[in-house]
């Protein structure tokens, strides 16, 4: 009989170590930049700390389980937003493919690799000028910043300039003036969170960063006409950011299965920080990534239009 309680508070203690790691879909938005920043290294987080507690503990029962819970957890976080979404089939008669890529170093010897897509619209992050005339020849309509966020639109169609690149907006808003009907583009490179905005690097704070994504949400809510959201975001699909982005937008790479699209010294944090979103109503079919030499991301295309009745 003495034994009991105890037995009962150990159990207790197991079941209380399993569910405490899922607490984080919980918590995940509520501590601002910590969690953010917890969204951002969530896969390495989670083994370093399931290893090290299930090392540590291997002899106590509820350290193990907890080790295993905060593991599942990670895997959990990680591949879940890559799900595909199944939103629906594009109308082929109004469908637009584009494309967009974070160009990287090698600037030129990634154009052919561009202009083999094939792309209605094409929006390059990091561009510079060689690249820019280069695309020049193959699009009759663009509009480019080589500084700051250092964005470059081309397009087969006319192109309107809604608002230039700002403290408050990372890219270009524009007006595609499609056949099938006008849409508006939000091409943007918003800087790499980090813990300052000094430096060599394109980065910004976590909290500045989390400020500029608000802006650009906020910018696709309030337009009355169908909003195309691409380019180099530097968001992780785990994170915050990402949440306030598809509150009103969806994510039109989900028409298949998502991965990860930095690939340079941060692929083991496999992030997808590269995106394109839609307004509702508006669907996506052959969506898939592409290489680009010497370029730490891979490159996204997708054929968007509105949804197929």
């Amino acid at each position: 009989m003495g034994s009991a309680p105890s037995r009962t508070g150990r159990y207790t203690g197991i079941v209380i170590a399993g569910l405490l790691p899922w607490a984080w879909f919980l918590v995940r938005d509520w501590f601002g930049v910590v969690t953010d920043v917890m969204a951002i290294v969530l896969p390495l987080l989670a083994l370093v700390t399931a290893v090290v507690v299930g090392v540590l503990g291997r002899t106590h029962r509820a350290a193990v389980v907890f080790a295993v819970s905060t593991l599942l957890v990670g895997i959990v976080a990680t591949f879940v937003p890559w799900i595909p979404d199944g939103a629906g089939s594009v109308d082929p008669a109004r469908a637009v493919r584009i494309a967009a890529s974070n160009i990287g170093s090698g600037e030129l010897e990634g154009a052919d690799n561009l202009l083999s897509l094939k792309a209605d619209v094409l929006v390059v992050s990091e561009i510079g000028q060689p690249l820019t005339e280069r695309l020049s020849r193959s699009y009759p309509n663009q509009v480019s910043d080589w500084n700051g966020p250092a964005v470059g639109v081309f397009s087969r169609w006319p192109i309107t300039v809604l608002e230039k690149p700002g403290p408050d907006l990372p890219g270009f808003m524009l007006r595609i003036q499609a056949p099938s009907g006008d849409f508006d583009l939000l091409a943007v490179h918003i800087p790499r969170p980090w813990y300052t905005s000094s430096g060599a690097s394109y980065q910004t704070t976590v909290a500045n960063h989390h400020r500029l994504v608000e802006q650009v949400a906020l910018r696709a809510q309030r337009d009355d006409h169908p909003v195309v959201v691409t380019g180099d975001l530097n968001t992780t699909d785990r994170g915050r950011d990402y949440r306030v982005l598809t509150k009103h937008l969806d994510d039109a790479m989900l028409d298949g299965w998502g991965r990860p699209s930095e690939i340079g010294n941060w692929r083991l944090l496999l992030g997808r920080i590269d995106h394109l979103l839609v307004k509702p109503g508006w669907c996506s079919d052959k969506s898939g990534w592409y290489s680009v030499p010497r370029s730490d991301h891979y490159g996204l295309a997708s054929t968007i239009g509105p949804c197929k009745p």
